[in-house]
C-alpha cells in the first residue's frame, strides 16, 4: 500500500483551521505533519487540535515534510512558496497565488524549475456538477456566457478583513470565477470592466473563439444563500451550472487525492501554479480594464 504523503500546513488562521488541516489529517492519501505560523500560538493551537508538531521555523517544517500546504496571505506565499519548491516540496497553494503578476511568475518559475508538483485550492474544480458542466461546455460552439459570483463575505464574519477588504473581490474570488468562465469559454482574449472591487465589478470579455461573456462579482451585497453559477449560450443547446451545488465534502476528499498524486509525479494538474499565473494575469487586465 502506498505510504501517505507527509504534509506541513504553512498557515493557522481560519481557512487554515476550517479546511487544510482537517482536509490532510482524514487521509489516507495524505498526513498532516505539523503546523507552522508567523504568529507561534496560533500554530500551537492548530498543531494541538491534530496532535501534530507546531514548527518553531519553516525550514524546520520543510526538512520534515514530502510537501506543503500554504494558507498564508497573498503577500506572504510567494516567498515561501518559492522556498519550498526550491526544497524540492510538492506545494498546495491558495488562490490568488500573490497580490500581483510578479510573485505569481516568481511560483510558477520556481514550480517549473524544480520540478515539483503544485496544484492552487480552486475549490470549485473538483466538484462533479462543474467537471461534467466543464466536459459538455467543451464539446460546445458557444456563442456566449454569463457568471455571477455574489456573496456578503465582506459583511460580517471570518474573512471580513485584512486583505480581502483592502483589495476587493477581483483579486479574493477573481480566481475561482475567472476560471471557470474561460475554462467553459476558452481563453480570454479583451477585457472590459467597470465599478469597485469593494462593492461591485461588471467585466465583459471576449474570448478567443469570438464568444462573448459577462462577469460580475461582489461580496458585500446582502444576499443568502450566496452565488457562483455559469451559463454557457449556443446556437443549438445552453448549458449551467449552480457551482456551489457541489458536495463539498467529495470535493475536498479530490483535492486530498489529486495533490497526493502530483506530489508524488511532479505531474501538470489543470489547477497548477501555470493555471495560477494565468489567473494572476487576467485579474491584472482586469484591474487595468476598471482603471481605464
Amino acid at each position: 500500500m502506498t505510504a501517505p504523503v507527509r504534509v506541513g500546513l504553512a498557515g493557522a488562521g481560519p481557512w487554515a483551521r476550517m479546511v487544510h488541516a482537517p482536509l490532510l489529517a482524514a487521509g489516507p492519501e495524505t498526513e498532516l505533519v505539523g503546523v507552522w505560523s508567523r504568529t507561534p500560538e496560533h500554530a500551537a493551537a492548530l498543531a494541538a487540535e491534530h496532535n501534530v508538531v507546531a514548527f518553531a521555523s519553516f525550514d524546520a517544517l520543510l526538512e520534515a515534510v514530502d510537501a506543503v500546504a500554504l494558507a498564508v496571505v497573498p503577500a506572504a506565499q510567494p516567498d515561501l512558496a518559492v522556498r519550498a519548491a526550491n526544497a524540492g516540496k510538492a506545494l498546495l497553494l491558495e488562490k490568488p497565488l500573490s497580490v500581483d503578476v510578479d510573485g505569481a511568475r516568481r511560483i510558477a518559475d520556481a514550480v517549473a524549475v524544480n520540478r515539483v508538483g503544485s496544484l492552487m485550492l480552486l475549490t470549485y474544480r473538483f466538484a462533479d456538477v462543474v467537471r461534467d458542466f466543464l466536459a459538455e461546455a467543451a464539446a460546445m460552439q458557444p456563442t456566449g456566457g454569463r457568471a455571477c459570483f455574489i456573496s456578503g463575505a465582506f459583511l460580517g464574519g471570518a474573512f471580513a478583513g485584512g486583505w480581502r477588504l483592502e483589495l476587493g473581490a477581483l483579486l479574493d474570488v477573481g480566481p475561482h470565477i475567472l476560471d471557470l468562465v474561460e475554462a467553459a469559454l476558452g481563453p480570454v482574449v479583451e477585457i472590459q470592466g467597470h465599478g469597485d472591487p469593494r462593492a461591485w465589478v461588471g467585466l465583459l470579455l471576449t474570448h478567443e473563439n469570438g464568444a462573448c461573456s459577462e462577469v460580475t462579482l461582489s461580496c458585500a451585497s446582502a444576499i443568502e444563500p450566496s452565488r457562483t453559477e455559469v451559463e454557457v449560450y449556443g446556437r443549438e443547446k445552453s448549458l449551467f451550472v449552480d457551482a456551489r451545488s457541489g458536495a463539498r465534502a467529495e470535493s475536498f476528499a479530490r483535492v486530498r487525492a489529486e495533490f497526493a498524486q502530483i506530489a508524488r509525479t511532479g505531474g501538470p494538474h489543470p489547477c497548477d501554479a501555470a493555471r495560477g499565473l494565468v489567473l494572476q494575469e487576467l485579474i491584472a487586465r482586469a484591474e487595468r480594464a476598471l482603471e481605464a
